[in-house]
Formats: C-alpha cells, structure tokens, sequence
C-alpha cells in the first residue's frame, strides 16, 4: 500500500513494521489493518478525467486520475487494445503522479477524430519493476520544460520532455481564469491544438505561393557589411548556421544584398534583422 503523510497525520496513523500492520483512529477506538510486506503486486487503475477529442492521426496528452496522492514514478501499462476495444494505441511509460493526476500520450492512427469518454480505464500502474525494457517517460513534474521532437536519454528509457513543454505552456496562458470549470474546459480546447503551443523547435508553414519583386532595368543594390568585433561575427555565424539548419534562410549568390543587425534582446536572445533601408529608399 501507498499512504500520505497527510492522510497519516488526519487518521493518526501508525505503522507496526513487526507486526505488517497499520493502525488508524476510530469511533470505535483504533482498527488494525494487516498488510503485505511487497507492494510488487500492488496495481492501481488509471482512467481519463475528461472527455477528450483526439484528432486523426495524432497524438494527444490526456490528464488522468490515479488513486495514489503522489509518486515520483510508477510503471504504466496500457489495457489491452483488443480487449477494450478500443482504436488507440498507448506505450508503457513511467509516469509522475501528483494530486492523484497524471499525463499520459495517446495516439489515435485512424483518419477520423476519436471521442475518449469520461472515466475511461486507459491501463494501470505497478510499482516500479527492478528490470524494465526500454519504455516512454513523461516527467509532468517539472515546471521549467512537452509530444514528439527531442529525445533525451536516461539508461535505457526514452525521455519525452516536450508534453510537458507544452502543457506547462497552456497552464500559464490560463492561470489567469479564476473559475476552475472555465479554466478546464479552455485547456481541453487548447490541448487539441497542441502543435500551435510547442515551443521546443522552430516550425514554419510550408505553402507553394511564390514571392517575385519585379526590379525592372534598376541596377542591383548591394551594400557591405557592418563593421563587427569578433565576439559580434561569432554570434552572427552561430545564428546564420542555425537558420540554416531549420531552413529559415540558405545560402544565395545574389548581386542584390543587403546588411544583418544582431540585436540583443531582454532575455539574452538574439534579434535577427536584415537593414533594407538602402533598398526602400
């Protein structure tokens, strides 16, 4: 068994590890409860909290309810797909629990929106095994980092911080609702647009609209470069090298060119800004 400190402070509870027992205040005097000394075996249900919406072909992070108050981590096991019926596709994990809650990713592979009820069973949670294949993990515990993207490794289990990356996002935008109801039901919207609030990696919008300038007979204008210390051309090569891995920019042979301000921001970020007053004038 798994007990609080404050449920134990609330019943007065004591714990006879001579005897496997635990004893709590009652009307009726004080009750002894044997136990067992392994909790190995101990299993606890993990069902949905809400109705959620889970879009075709995605994946989506669903809060949960366990019947434990806390636990830095507990070993999640997924119901059987072809028991339950069904069409979503869960991994075994290792989970944070706390205020009985938890997250968890689910993946819906068909082209139809899947409706998952309220208080469904979604798997179950053990204490964790000595010996473990390589599984999901989802530190929801975190409040400085979320549902694909980088990988970090720990042994031999996968770390995906970007859900909570993500769900720390949504919490912040709505922390400013006071009616708990209101505030539930705008994170349930906002969560089914999750892809909008990743902030892990740069994203851009692919489309096949093509931008022409039409110069007409003008000559080309280039201007130089701004004169740099080394520190300043070191900051400007490391950010022209990341833009160019995301490919927001590449290289070009352009007669047409036109002068890169680096400008620092507040929060020690950098400002890319290309000067085209020359150009406009």
């Amino acid at each position: 068994f798994i007990l609080g400190s404050d449920w134990c402070t609330k019943n007065a509870a004591r714990i006879d590890y001579e005897k496997n027992q635990v004893s709590i205040r009652s009307s009726y005097g004080r009750t002894f409860i044997p136990y067992h000394k392994s909790i190995d075996g101990l299993t606890l249900d993990v069902k949905s909290i809400n109705v959620i919406y889970i879009p075709p072909r995605e994946s989506y992070t669903v809060q949960a309810k366990v019947e434990l108050s806390s636990a830095d981590t507990v070993y999640f096991s997924p119901v059987d797909v072809i028991q339950s019926e069904k069409p979503i596709v869960m991994s075994p994990s290792l989970l944070h629990i706390n205020n009985y809650t938890t997250y968890l990713e689910i993946y819906n592979p068909h082209d139809y929106t899947y409706t998952l009820p309220m208080n469904t069973l979604l798997g179950r949670v053990t204490h964790t095994p000595y010996e473990m294949h390589s599984c999901l993990f989802f530190d929801t515990s975190r409040e400085h980092s979320s549902l694909s993207s980088q990988h970090h490794i720990f042994n031999t289990i996968e770390l995906e911080p970007k859900s909570s990356t993500t769900s720390n996002t949504i919490d912040k935008l709505i922390t400013h609702i006071k009616n708990v109801q209101d505030q539930q039901q705008l994170r349930l919207i906002l969560q089914q647009h999750m892809k909008i609030f990743d902030i892990s990696k740069v994203t851009q919008a692919n489309t096949h609209i093509q931008h022409t300038i039409n110069t007409g007979d003008s000559l080309p204008i280039s201007s130089r470069p701004y004169p740099r210390t080394i520190e300043q051309r070191r900051e400007l090569q490391d950010e022209i090298q990341k833009m160019t891995q995301t490919n927001q920019i590449r290289p070009s042979n352009s007669p047409w060119s036109s002068p890169v301000i680096i400008h620092k921001k507040k929060d020690g970020g950098i400002r890319f800004l290309v000067d085209y007053r020359k150009l406009n004038s």
